[in-house]
């Protein structure tokens, strides 16, 4: 029993020979028609995935360009926006200072003319109170005289009368 164990270990048996000329034949059949085309179409997927991968690059190269572009223009626009903000603020502050010093100077020659009117209207007034003074100085100076004056004797006597009432106005 034991004999036939280990019997069927020294026959030589042809199908191993066969199988691995089977697989030779093969091999070099897939190697001549099979391997180089594979081969081939690797070699240019390969070629063909590195390049639009190269693509790739160089599109996210342009696209991160294009972004920081886009962010210096904003910060730029971001700095003009502050600029025509501080601009208009000093153009109205310099329109405001000149309506208000416009304001002034009408207001000051409002002032200036309201004074001069007080003062005509003063000299007027004043000169008013001189004639009906002068008039009833020469009415009473005719009344106390009993004749008239000439224009010598009017001026004098008015002029000492005028004298005298801005004495007493002053004391």
């Amino acid at each position: 029993m034991k004999v036939r164990l280990y019997q069927g270990l020294l026959e030589l048996n042809w199908n191993l020979p066969l199988t691995l000329i089977t697989l030779l034949v093969l091999f070099l059949i897939l190697r001549k028609f099979f391997f180089k085309k594979v081969h081939t179409f690797m070699e240019d997927r390969q070629a063909e995935v590195e390049k639009q991968f190269a693509e790739a690059e160089e599109k996210q190269k342009e696209a991160e360009a294009t972004k920081a572009e886009f962010e210096a223009q904003l910060a730029g626009a971001e700095k003009e926006k502050q600029e025509i903000i501080k601009q208009g603020r000093e153009e109205a502050e310099v329109q405001a200072n000149a309506i208000i010093e416009d304001a002034n100077k009408k207001a000051q020659e409002r002032y200036e003319r309201a004074q001069e009117e007080i003062q005509r209207e003063r000299e007027q007034a004043q000169a008013d109170v001189e004639r009906q003074m002068s008039d009833l100085v020469v009415l009473a100076a005719q009344k106390v005289i009993g004749d008239s004056l000439n224009k010598e004797d009017q001026a004098d006597l008015v002029a000492r009368a005028i004298k005298e009432a801005e004495a007493e106005h002053e004391g």
